[in-house]
């Protein structure tokens, strides 16, 4: 398991570094994803930059959502299953081959549905739905 850990705030082309991933196995309630691809949105381009608050501590795993396959299972999960293919909301992390996710922040989705819009639908998709429906009331 590897993983771009985010190692210095600046430039994309040297902040990162690929580094070997120590994963716990997952908790009771998360499943382990075998990530087949990650989002980037304008937070982890903010923490490159030093900007966002909310970051973790450097070095950091930044990505807040990945689309891939449940590997591992925790024992308390009951709506999922191994092998499923997924989009989870992680809030850091997803830039990893291998990341571990609540059973509630994972969504199963269609093998046909490529990959760029299933994770667009976990914070691009949700941010645009709160603006649009609890922050303007936009309506028809």
């Amino acid at each position: 398991m590897h993983a771009f850990y985010l190692v210095k705030n600046g430039n994309a082309q040297t902040a990162f570094e690929k580094r070997a991933l120590q994963l716990k196995e997952p908790g009771d309630s998360e499943v382990q994803i075998a990530v087949e691809a990650f989002g980037l949105n304008f937070a982890d381009v903010m923490a490159r930059h030093g900007m966002y608050k909310e970051a973790p501590p450097l070095p950091a795993i930044l990505g807040y959502e990945v689309v891939g396959r449940i590997a591992k299972i925790g024992a308390g999960v009951t709506q999922l299953q191994q092998g499923q293919r997924v989009v989870a909301f992680t809030r850091f992390g997803g830039y990893a081959t291998h990341v571990n996710a609540g059973e509630k922040a994972v969504a199963v989705i269609p093998e046909t549905l490529p990959a760029g819009e299933a994770a667009a639908l976990a914070t691009q998709y949700a941010t645009a739905w709160y603006a649009a429906e609890s922050c303007i009331h936009l309506r028809k």
